[in-house]
């Protein structure tokens, strides 16, 4: 918690300096969808007072970040501080085309018959004999949680709708794409998210996954 409160508003946000309009909007409607009240990473990591703290810092960088006045002085802020890199602001980035909706569209129903559909497959023995196989590694790796998906039957997509992680997330964990993983705070969230839907040992996910994404990092 005091980790993720001393994060930059940039950081929070996980956003490049010099970060489009379009990628402000996008990146506040991601972060918020996973501290809401609903969302499984927000419940199982933080108090409500907790929740409504991060929430309100979400808020003040988002609210901080679309004003191009406000931007201006607190990017410069964190420059004169040394905190980022000035020159960073120089770079120019390719303008995305079209605007985004501030919130995501309202998801479909359909989640309880997954949730029940995910709960018959991990009681089976089949399902034992495959998690017990990953768990009893020393590195696991994203195709090992790709592996459990698939061997209980549903799709990726299915697991953004129950667990609020963003598909690009998703997808960069299972392919272990170590330059699209997000910052270790939220990965760790995240994997403990992925781990709970499937009623597997959290600990062993997050540890074992952290010393296999260290082991590519060394490559």
């Amino acid at each position: 918690m005091k980790r993720f409160m001393n994060l930059n508003f940039y950081e929070l946000l996980e956003i490049p300096v010099n970060a489009t309009s379009f990628e402000i909007r996008q990146a506040y409607r991601n972060v918020l969808s996973i501290y809401e009240e609903d969302a499984i990473i927000s419940d199982a990591f933080f108090t409500d007072e907790e929740r409504s703290a991060i929430l309100r810092r979400i808020e003040e960088a988002f609210s901080t970040l679309v004003d191009k006045g406000l931007r201006a002085a607190y990017t410069q802020k964190l420059a004169e501080t040394g905190v980022i890199d000035a020159a960073s602001l120089e770079k120019a980035r390719p303008k995305k085309a079209g605007p985004i909706p501030l919130f995501p569209l309202k998801r479909k129903g359909g989640l309880a018959a997954v949730s029940a559909r995910v709960k018959g497959r991990i009681e089976g023995e089949d399902f034992a004999d495959v998690s017990r196989q990953i768990l009893s590694k020393t590195l696991i790796s994203g195709n090992d949680l790709k592996k459990l998906r698939k061997h209980v039957g549903i799709a990726i997509e299915e697991i953004f709708e129950m667990s609020r992680i963003s598909l690009k997330v998703l997808t960069a964990i299972e392919n272990d794409d170590v330059n699209a993983l997000p910052q270790k705070f939220y990965l760790k969230n995240f994997l403990k998210a992925y781990a709970d839907l499937f009623n597997l040992d959290s600990r062993i996910i997050i540890d074992g996954y952290l010393k296999n994404i260290a082991v590519l990092n060394k490559r």
